[in-house]
Parts: C-alpha cells; sequence; structure tokens
C-alpha cells in the first residue's frame, strides 16, 4: 500500500487511485470511512480531466492542422491564377473562407476550456463540502464564520477566471491529497485502537 499512496500523493492518476483503493479493501478499511468517498470524489476529478485533456489535445491538434491547410489552399490559389484581377478575388474568397474554417476550428478549443470551467467549479462544489466536513471534525470549537471565511479563502483561486487550468488542477488534486492522508490518518489510527 504504501507505494501505491506514494504514486497517489506524488503523480496522481486514475490507476493509482484504483490500486490504492483495491490495497485499502484488501486491509480492511472500514466501509463507513470518509476515505471511500474522498478516493470516489479525487478519482472522478481525475478521469474527467484526463478525458478532457485527451480531448483538447486532439481539438487544438485538429486547429492547428486546420491552420496549415490555409497556407495550401493559398498557395494552390496562386497557382491557378490567369490574371491579376483573378488573384485577388481567389485571395479575398480564399482567405475568408479559410480564415473562418480556423476560428471554427479554434472554438473546438475555445469549448474545452468551458468544459473545464465547469469541472473546476463542480470539483470546487464537492471540495468546499468535503473540507467543511473535516475542519469539523478537526477543529470542532471554530467559529463557523471562521471556517467560512478560510475555506472560501481556499477555493478562491478555482473561480478566478486569472487562474490558468493547469493550477486549478494542480490545486484539486492537492486538496484532495490533504483530505486523502487526513481521512485514512484518522480512519487508520482508529483501527489501531
Amino acid at each position: 500500500m504504501q507505494d501505491n499512496l506514494k504514486t497517489v500523493l506524488t503523480i496522481p492518476t486514475p490507476t493509482s487511485l484504483w490500486q490504492l483503493r483495491a490495497d485499502l479493501l484488501q486491509i480492511g478499511l472500514a466501509a463507513d470511512s470518509a476515505v471511500w468517498q474522498t478516493l470516489d470524489q479525487f478519482y472522478t476529478f481525475l478521469a474527467e480531466l484526463t478525458a478532457k485533456s485527451t480531448a483538447h489535445q486532439y481539438s487544438h491538434f485538429a486547429s492547428l492542422l486546420d491552420i496549415g491547410a490555409v497556407g495550401g489552399v493559398a498557395i494552390q490559389n496562386l497557382a491557378d491564377v490567369q490574371h491579376a484581377g483573378e488573384l485577388w478575388r481567389k485571395l479575398l474568397l480564399g482567405g475568408l473562407s479559410e480564415s473562418l474554417m480556423v476560428l471554427a476550428a479554434r472554438q473546438y478549443v475555445k469549448a474545452w476550456e468551458g468544459e473545464m470551467t465547469a469541472v473546476y467549479h463542480t470539483t470546487a462544489w464537492t471540495l468546499y463540502a468535503s473540507l467543511w466536513r473535516l475542519s469539523e471534525t478537526t477543529q470542532p470549537t471554530m467559529n463557523t464564520a471562521e471556517r467560512r471565511q478560510l475555506i472560501e479563502k481556499l477555493l478562491a483561486p478555482l473561480h478566478d477566471e486569472a487562474v490558468t487550468g493547469t493550477i486549478k488542477a494542480v490545486l484539486i488534486g492537492r486538496l484532495f491529497q490533504i483530505l486523502l492522508l487526513a481521512h485514512l490518518s484518522m480512519s487508520l489510527g482508529q483501527e489501531e485502537k
């Protein structure tokens, strides 16, 4: 279990979480442990991130191919020109239609960014509740207004449009790792008693 936990804490992937889950089932971690919910949420986030990242890579690659195609069409248009008036007409019409095609292809990349924003916001919603419950368990005397302020400050970058998707993904991963470690520590500590 130590190796799989180390992997989850350094390079988390859906596969490493799958292996950790199997390890925890094998050692008989209690079914009511908060670890299971954290693992489920972390796995869902990583699986969505992986799938959408792959889709983004394909969309980005396709848009680059479209951009490359514009140059090919322009060269073809120049080669077929018989006189100067025809050249300008072909360049204007061809350039306009090819530019629109490139812009359309780039919209797929923007659509992906919108999908990822939804993933970050949905995950922030889940993390808020999980962090609140952990805080209640570990710091039961904390004032609820202070608890709210601390959690909202911690999650603020996930709602900041200026923060890149990569930073948001890393922050979410780190928060899940913290939750996982805290819940594992509490659950395994209780089982040893």
